[in-house]
């Protein structure tokens, strides 16, 4: 079955492309002290932050404008999202070296010009990401894992040169990902303008367009930022550069199972998205079983996952960082609420409600936000990994709850739901046009 092939593939280069760093985990964990990893850490924050600006969010315009524009318009509207990464890329660049040249220790103490790097960083992320989508959209996952693995490999291999081999520590590991980004950006521009994804033909109504359904998701991506690295800027501010570089170290084993549940979903997009455009009932019945059958599953993966990584804690991190092995099982239930909610989160993309997914994400992040604050008090960095998990448990309430009363699908026929899947998985291996084929 199409959707199940696509979903190994996906969930292969995930994991792959995540386990390339991770393999770096146990190697940067004893050439580097808490220090110079935390350092390591605040440049990943940045970046991540950054890219809620960088390109106001048009690689995910792309995904669902594949699906409601004509083939021939799409080369068009890619050129005018490349080139608004561009521009802005170069604005929250400035932004972010005067952000840090006033608050150096938001990030754990590096400097404006490490928050300018980083700011590119985030720029060449959304370009990489523009012919990714498209990739995800055209139902080619293969292609897709191939870069996916070829940027991180490329990322280890400058890491390991300039902190093995040149002796720069944390600068190493973070020029490293730096210029790993900016040479898949550039390479990816080139591959979307070989497959003709890709003309330089901007007109107003593009710009319009995208901006239309990007502007509405900064707040929603600058409220996801906050979800995810709320503990991370916490422990920064509060407890330092050391304490950081212990929580980042958990942090790097705990995102395994958000790795897992972005497989999924980069495999269950485009099939939920062709499901909604049917308007068949059983199609509709299809798709909600799906995601009633996915969310106990992220729990189940979850404990095991966690066992495991705790199993082998002391192999990966090192006698130095022996006490980020505490927060695992925060992550792993943080993961597993995250994996809840990008289930449902796909209806608002599809629907172009990013502004109601805004809301509710910005809600979720400010309540977490707030008990994060209070419990890396009381706990310290357990306390940061709790408000994680609490974090994320909100977001997966609220997105759920708002995606149930909002969207006109039957969620109130659990039974009638969870048998049309059913029946859809086993007939697709008779049939050939099948809901999951």
């Amino acid at each position: 079955m199409k959707f199940l092939r696509a979903g190994i593939v996906y969930a292969a280069a995930n994991v792959a492309s995540a386990a390339v760093p991770f393999l770096l985990l146990p190697l940067l964990t004893r050439v580097l002290t808490p220090e110079q990893y935390g350092q390591v850490v605040g440049f990943s924050m940045l970046t991540t932050l950054c890219m809620t600006l960088s390109g106001l969010n048009a690689h995910a315009a792309l995904g669902v404008l594949w699906f409601k524009k004509p083939r021939e318009e799409m080369p068009a509207y890619t050129g005018t999202a490349v080139a608004l990464a561009v521009l802005s890329t170069g604005l929250v660049a400035l932004l972010a070296a005067a952000v840090l040249a006033a608050w150096p220790q938001l990030a754990a103490g590096i400097s404006p010009t490490w928050g300018a790097l980083a700011a590119l960083t985030a720029g060449a992320g959304v370009l990489l990401q523009c012919r990714l989508v498209l990739w995800q959209s055209q139902h080619r996952p293969l292609a897709n894992a191939v870069v996916q693995v070829g940027a991180s490999t490329l990322n280890v291999l400058l890491s390991l040169l300039a902190v093995l081999a040149l002796g720069m520590g944390s600068e190493g590991r973070n020029g490293g990902i730096a210029l790993a980004a900016c040479l898949m950006g550039l390479l990816a521009v080139g591959l979307l303008r070989r497959d003709g994804d890709l003309r330089w033909a901007p007109r107003g109504i593009q710009f319009r367009e995208l901006f239309a359904f990007g502007l509405p998701l900064i707040l929603h991506s600058l409220a996801g930022v906050l979800l995810s690295t709320a503990d991370r800027w916490t422990v920064s501010a509060h407890l330092g550069a050391h304490a950081l570089g212990i929580y980042g170290a958990g942090a790097q084993l705990g995102m395994v199972m958000s790795i897992l549940a972005d497989a999924f979903v980069k495999a269950y997009g485009p099939w939920l998205y062709a499901r909604l455009a049917s308007r068949k009932e059983g199609d509709a019945l299809g798709a909600v079983g799906a995601i009633y059958v996915a969310m106990p599953c992220f729990f189940i993966l979850a404990a095991g996952v966690g066992l495991v990584l705790h199993w082998a804690s002391m192999a990966l991190l090192g006698a130095r960082y022996q006490d980020a092995a505490a927060v695992l099982p925060w992550f792993m239930l943080g993961g597993a609420f995250s994996g809840v909610y990008l289930c449902t989160s796909v209806l608002f993309f599809y629907s172009a409600r990013t502004g109601l997914l805004s809301l509710t994400t910005s809600s979720a992040a400010l309540c977490g936000a707030c008990c994060t604050w209070l419990l890396v008090h009381r706990f310290g960095i357990d306390g940061a990994a709790m408000g994680f998990a609490l974090t994320q448990g909100l977001l997966a309430l609220f997105t759920t709850t708002v995606a149930m009363r909002s969207f006109d699908l039957p969620w109130g026929n659990p039974g009638r739901a969870l048998r049309s899947w059913h029946s859809q998985i086993f007939r697709a291996g008779h049939a050939s046009p099948s809901p999951l084929s």
